[in-house]
């Protein structure tokens, strides 16, 4: 090509007309540029109803153009390059200068002067050119791409060929023919079609030109008679694959959306949670019943001959028993109410994850077609930043949400899902999802590469090196990295599905596997949030990991309590039509607060003093952690006792740490092992908390680091306490499950901003609905994946214990594998009404029945009245107590916790008449006096003398302390502390510094109070300590001074291991 022809090229690219308006004046010949996409299919066949609202179904179909570019090869030799705007309206520019930021949209003057039918079409001027070569784009190409397509180095197949002359003489040869008479595009594509297009909600919008097709027609008259187009004008439909994935994409994640709104009505989610515990009660129940049935083998040779097998005799017993048992309790419950909620909540989240998968396999086979591949591997080019960039932000589009089938343990991916290809993603280290966590740079990637290696020896120059090329990256950034929220979005969503993915799939991956995404999680983080990060192994005693645990459980129970609180109240005033009776009942419903330990079982002498290896993330580069671990230990070891000077603990750099100097800087560190429990405690609340939406990367990224360091923690756990431990293998498992969803339900926070914004005027656009709705699904998938994989890992561990369990403990784990996707809803249920870490733990506790040894009557009844109490109860008791709304939830898990930790705290009061009315009057009426006492009853399970501490207080509430339950005042009555700790009360309302003094004595001071021990049968010097008294109540006419009582119980197990206690709060009405 000789150099006047070069220039002759350049000039037609880049000159573009200064005295033409590059929107609406263009010159040449017009086509309408469309694309295929996903239409709703409004045939009677395509309507249907899911979950009460209507469903329109997709089809293949034809649409404008949405927002991106749109280039033109003409006689593949000069580019002309368009801009396309949210509406589809095209704006001519230098390819080879793309202006900054996002097409804009044609100016209102504009629209009203009728230019957005022109503005619509590209223009070629066929005397100078014969064929063009048209191809859509989600993002601008760079220099290097545009050069590529030009010389034939990247593949053809990426545009739509038009043959200029047949475009002129016979258009319909090549798409639509488009004529005044017959438009045909009022008949073929979306926007000229209909004037809307809901239910159906599109990722990429809707703007409808249905009004603008008379407009058309006039538009057309003139260009056929400008160009003498005897056939028509063409419109030419060109692929759009990244827009068609995208679009399959945000379909599914809208079914998950969809299915997550429907799932978080407060009702509903209240309703599963008690129809799974009910169903674990009665599972409990019958294996009770079956363990009382004796073996019928013969114990000598001697006896009488046995005619029948003893083992079939057992088990017909056996099940007669259990029959026994299932009546016994349907008698307090409506079980056939129960089993059809049941059913109808399991039938429709079959629907809904039908409609999931339909969309997946669609969205799946598009990845693997010849132009998906070409427009991923071509379109961009690494070494330019802002195309990688756009490559990241285009492919969170793609990729968000990952996979989204029902997690099925033990089963090989089936083939067309998206669980098969996030399989076949994470093997490969040029795959998109780890190229746009890293904008396609070719150094970071090369980086990241040997952390795919599976050898046990940590490379640490490996390390080193990546570290330096992202600190290069970071030192050199021009790009502004960190201050994109759009992009820290995009590798949010990004990182959030490869995480998820990676997690369900690690029994298919190789190991190395695991390593490489904890490095990139690292990476991202120090690139795109300035967040460095460091991985420390502390050594501990499993007790006090436990206590650091519950301590953190008990905060989150805590403000879960109070929220639900709040929210009855704010139900209670909204009752118009209430009369003293009901206010009465309601009262007589709030009366239980409870707060902290799970289970008891890790307490446990063999076991709490158990060294294990932790491991946690902290924040900050090694010089500025070990600064502040000197700095704080200084402190510790001024103030702290001799004794706590000595408790040194080493800690080590892990492997997931990147900055291959931290080992050196914080080598030979000791610190005290207060400091260790603080950076334990701090690691169970992730990275930082989450304050806005975009840092919703640190709470994903702090999440599956969180979530990676609490498996292996729990790993090494059991490893170190052996296979025999069940119990305290669950409760670690209820405290895992408990903090992520504390954890998770923080990420709920954002779902909940995002999604409030979807009303607002300015997001009622269907492209903002649309692109926000990709944003909530994709977080929200990615959570729950990696929850679901917990789960279903945990419950895989559960059902390999039965095969060595005794048929007491056979029970505990084969129920719990059955139905312990019974908390699945933890992270359903983003809602003030906070289920999850509450409701987790006392379910795993539930199943886990530490205590059972103790008198089984006892517990049965407990279980049984909570039974008749919860939403599917009769409650048919006197007086009547129905938790019949997700306001009592807290009430209702306190209640049940109290039956299966079993530390009670029990208030009564009691009242009778102070004359006999049998006896006979003489004068006439007599004073009715009412005599009361106010009995109470403190339990306290495995309480030994030797290792246990515990603090209770009986305070008296009267006129001017404030209303019940929120208290202001109240005198302490009666108390007791054996060696507690001073520990400050969660409870509201439960220490007061003044009170109302009665005008007269109220109640006799001088009761006494007993202490009774039961021993358990299990001789291990602890015993079941039962507290309690009856406080005689001064006689009066009418009601009694003395308004309500509160009991508060603080009890520690183990008070060397002063984190690890529950608290219960107790209140009572005198009415």
């Amino acid at each position: 090509m000789t150099i006047s022809q070069r220039i002759a090229i350049a000039v037609a690219e880049a000159g573009l007309p200064s005295d033409q308006c590059m929107a609406c004046e263009r010159q040449g010949l017009p086509i309408l540029p469309l694309r295929r996409a996903l239409v709703p299919d409004t045939r009677p066949q395509g309507l249907t109803t899911v979950a009460g609202n209507l469903h329109v179904s997709a089809k293949l179909g034809v649409r404008t153009l949405r927002m991106g570019y749109l280039y033109v090869l003409l006689d593949q030799q000069v580019w002309h390059a368009y801009e396309v705007s949210e509406q589809g309206h095209l704006r001519r520019f230098n390819p080879y200068e793309p202006s900054e930021g996002l097409p804009a949209s044609l100016p209102e003057k504009c629209v009203n002067e009728n230019h957005d039918i022109p503005s619509s079409f590209l223009n070629i001027d066929t005397d100078r050119y014969g064929s063009a070569w048209l191809a859509f784009s989600s993002d601008p190409w760079p220099v290097g791409v545009l050069d590529a397509y030009k010389k034939g180095q990247a593949p053809a197949h990426r545009f739509e060929g038009v043959d200029l002359t047949q475009a002129r003489h016979n258009p319909e040869l090549l798409g639509i023919a488009m004529t005044p008479d017959n438009l045909q595009v009022d008949k073929e594509v979306l926007e000229y079609a209909q004037y809307g297009c809901s239910p159906f909600d599109s990722a990429h919008g809707f703007h409808t030109r249905w009004l603008r097709r008379f407009a058309l027609k006039g538009y057309l008259v003139n260009a056929m008679n400008r160009h003498t187009l005897e056939k028509g004008v063409l419109a030419v439909v060109l692929d759009d694959t990244v827009g068609l994935i995208q679009e399959f994409n945000h379909q599914r994640l809208s079914w998950v959306v969809k299915r997550q709104v429907w799932r978080e009505d407060p009702m509903r989610a209240y309703q599963l949670q008690t129809s799974q515990i009910l169903q674990v009660i009665r599972a409990t129940h019958r294996e009770w019943a079956a363990q009382k049935v004796p073996s019928l083998e013969p114990m000598t040779g001697d006896g009488p001959p046995v005619f029948t097998d003893p083992t079939v005799e057992r088990q017909r017993l056996v099940e007669r028993a259990q029959l026994e048992s299932d009546e016994r309790l349907e008698e307090r419950y409506d079980e056939a109410k129960r089993a059809t909620f049941q059913a109808g909540y399991d039938q429709q989240e079959i629907e809904f994850q039908g409609y999931i998968d339909k969309n997946a396999r669609a969205y799946v086979a598009l990845f693997d077609t010849p132009m998906f591949k070409v427009a991923e591997q071509y379109d961009y080019d690494g070494d330019h930043r802002e195309s990688g960039v756009a490559y990241a932000k285009t492919m969170a589009l793609c990729l968000g949400g990952g996979i989204t089938e029902t997690v099925a343990p033990d089963a090989a991916p089936a083939a067309g899902t998206s669980e098969t290809l996030w399989l076949k993603w994470l093997k490969d280290p040029d795959s998109p999802p780890y190229r746009a966590l890293l904008m396609r740079d070719r150094a970071l990637l090369a980086g990241l590469l040997p952390s795919f290696s599976a050898t046990d020896v940590i490379n640490w120059n490996d390390s080193d090196k990546f570290y330096g090329m992202l600190s290069k990256v970071i030192g050199s950034d021009d790009a502004g990295l960190r201050m994109r929220n759009t992009l820290k979005q995009a590798i949010a969503e990004t990182q959030g599905a490869l995480n998820a993915a990676s997690q369900r799939l690690a029994p298919s991956l190789p190991p190395g596997i695991q390593n490489a995404v904890r490095h990139l999680n690292s990476a991202t983080q120090y690139l795109y949030n300035g967040v460095h990060l460091i991985e420390l192994e502390v050594k501990m005693k499993l007790g006090e990991y436990y206590a650091l645990q519950s301590a953190h459980l008990r905060e989150l129970q805590h403000k879960a309590n109070a929220s639900i609180a709040e929210a009855r109240d704010r139900m209670h005033r909204n009752i118009d039509d209430f009369d003293l009776h009901s206010t009465k009942a309601w009262n007589k419903v709030r009366p239980i607060m409870q707060h902290g330990l799970m289970s008891l079982a890790v307490l446990d002498p063999r076991f709490t003093h158990t060294m294990i290896s932790v491991t946690v993330w902290v924040e900050g580069t090694a010089e500025e952690v070990r600064g502040r671990l000197l700095e704080e230990a200084n402190m510790k070891v001024t103030q702290a006792s001799s004794m706590a000077q000595r408790t040194l603990v080493d800690i080590s750099v892990a492997a997931g740490t990147l900055e291959a100097n931290a080992r050196n800087v914080l080598k030979d560190l000791r610190i005290t092992s207060q400091q260790a429990s603080q950076l334990v405690r701090t690691g169970f609340s992730g990275l930082r908390g989450v304050a806005s939406s975009w840092e919703v990367l640190l709470a994903i990224g702090g999440l599956y680091l969180q979530h990676d360091s609490l498996s292996r923690n729990q790993n090494k756990a059991e490893a170190e306490i052996g296979s025999k431990a069940h119990e305290a293998k669950l409760a670690l498992q209820g405290s895992l499950l408990g903090i992520l969803g504390g954890q998770i339900e923080l990420i709920g926070l954002v779902m909940r901003s995002s999604t409030s914004n979807i009303n607002r005027p300015w997001a009622r656009g269907a492209a903002v609905t649309g692109k926000a709705i990709i944003k909530i699904g994709a977080v929200l998938s990615a959570v729950a994946g990696i929850f679901d994989t917990v789960q279903a890992i945990l419950a895989r561990k559960r059902t390999l214990f039965t095969g060595d369990t005794t048929a007491a403990s056979h029970y505990k784990y084969a129920a719990l594998a059955s139905g312990v996707g019974t908390v699945a809803f933890v992270y359903a249920v983003f809602r003030p009404f906070v289920f999850g870490p509450l409701g987790v733990a006392i379910t795993l506790s539930l199943v886990a029945y530490e205590l059972s040894k103790r008198a089984e009557s006892k517990e049965s009844t407990a279980l049984e009245r909570w039974a008749r109490r919860c939403y599917f109860g009769f409650a048919n008791e006197t007086p009547s107590i129905h938790w019949n709304a997700p306001e009592f939830s807290d009430i209702a898990f306190a209640d049940l916790n109290a039956a299966t930790l079993g530390v009670q705290a029990k208030l009564h009061f009691e009242s009778s008449l102070a004359t006999d009315p049998t006896l006979p009057k003489v004068g006439g009426l007599v004073s009715l006096n009412t005599v009361q006492q106010l009995k109470f009853l403190v339990t306290l399970p495995r309480f030994s003398k030797a290792k246990s501490a515990y603090r209770w207080k009986l305070i008296a509430h009267r006129f001017g302390d404030g209303t019940f339950p929120d208290f202001v005042g109240g005198e302490t009555i009666a108390s007791g502390d054996y060696l507690a700790h001073a520990t400050k009360s969660l409870s509201p309302s439960s220490s007061f510094s003044k009170f109302s003094p009665p005008r007269h004595p109220d109640y006799a001071r001088d009761f006494p109070i007993d202490e009774n021990q039961r021993p358990y049968a299990v001789e291990d010097g602890s015993a079941q300590l039962e507290i309690s008294g009856v406080v005689p109540l001064v006689p009066m006419i009418g009601n009694h001074s003395l308004l309500a009582a509160t009991l508060l119980i603080m009890y520690w197990p183990d008070r060397n291991l002063p984190d690890a206690y529950i608290e219960v709060c107790s209140r009572e009405m005198n009415e």
